[in-house]
C-alpha cells in the first residue's frame, strides 16, 4: 500500500507478517490465521477513493490489519491480485508444509451453509453416521480453539469425496467458494470422481449461472430424494472406494 502498514507472505512456510514500518511492531504467523479479507472505498465521478484492504486476523491481541492505497486504484487493484492469488493457490502447497498428526481419513468432506443446517444437513450427517459413513463436518470434527481455515484444508486433502450442498445460501458465502475452489482444484488432477453435489431448493438454471462447472454434473435433489434415500445413494459410493 502506500501507508505505513504492511502485510508479506512467505510461501514456502506458509506463514504472513503484519506490521508498521514505522514502529516496527509486527504480528507473524501461519497464514491459516488469516479468515477473511476485504477491500473498501468510496466511488467519486465512477473512480474508486479512499481505498483500504482489511485483514482479518483470527489473533484476540491482532485482529485486523488495514492497508491504505488512498487513491492509488491500479496499485490496489495489482495488490487486489496478489492477495487471491495467495489464498487460491493449490491446497497443497499450504499444508504440505505444516505438521499434521492427524491420521484421520474420511469418505466425505461436507461443504454447506451454516443457514442449511437444521433443513438438510444435520439429518443428512445423522444419517450417514448412522450407515457408517466416515465424514469431515465442522460440528463433529472441529473443537474449540482449532484454525478454522487449517482444519477445513487438512479435511479437503483427507477426504476421498467431498458432498457440495448447493443452496441459495451457498451461492452467497465466501468459505464455501473457498472450499469449492479446493475441490475443484483437486479434481483437476484426480482420476476419480471427486465432487458430489447436491441440490437443495435451488434449479439447474441458478446452479448454471453460479458455476458451468457444478451444473453440468449429475447432483442429487432434495426435491426429489428423502434424507434417507440420498444417504444410501452417498453410503454406496463411500463404500465402493474403500
Amino acid at each position: 500500500g502506500e501507508g505505513n502498514s504492511y502485510l508479506a507472505f512467505n510461501t514456502s512456510n506458509a506463514t504472513f507478517r503484519a506490521g508498521n514500518l514505522t514502529s516496527n511492531d509486527y504480528f507473524q504467523a501461519s497464514i491459516s490465521y488469516i479468515h477473511d479479507y476485504r477491500w473498501e472505498w468510496k466511488e467519486v465521478d465512477a473512480r474508486k477513493i479512499n481505498n483500504i484492504f482489511i485483514i482479518y486476523i483470527s489473533d484476540i491481541d491482532f485482529p485486523s490489519q488495514k492497508l491504505f492505497y488512498r487513491n492509488n486504484k491500479i496499485l490496489a487493484e495489482i495488490d487486489w491480485a496478489k492477495l487471491q492469488a495467495i489464498f487460491h493457490q493449490p491446497y497443497e502447497i499450504q499444508n504440505d508444509v505444516m505438521q499434521d498428526n492427524n491420521n484421520t481419513h474420511y469418505d466425505f468432506f461436507i461443504s454447506h451453509a451454516n443457514e442449511d443446517k437444521d433443513t438438510f444437513v444435520r439429518p443428512l450427517v445423522d444419517e450417514l453416521n448412522r450407515l457408517g459413513v466416515i465424514i469431515w463436518y465442522d460440528e463433529q470434527t472441529l473443537e474449540v480453539g482449532d484454525s478454522l481455515r487449517r482444519n477445513i484444508d487438512l479435511g479437503l486433502r483427507k477426504a476421498n469425496y467431498g458432498i457440495v450442498i448447493l443452496s441459495h445460501n451457498f451461492l452467497n458465502k465466501k468459505w464455501t467458494q473457498y472450499e469449492l475452489d479446493s475441490l475443484i482444484n483437486r479434481a483437476v488432477y484426480d482420476d476419480n470422481k471427486i465432487i458430489l453435489p447436491i441440490w437443495h431448493n435451488i434449479n439447474a438454471q441458478e446452479v448454471s449461472k453460479y458455476s458451468h462447472y457444478l451444473a453440468d454434473k449429475m447432483a442429487l435433489q432434495t426435491s426429489l430424494y428423502s434424507v434417507k434415500e440420498i444417504a444410501r445413494e452417498l453410503a454406496e459410493i463411500a463404500y465402493r472406494r474403500r
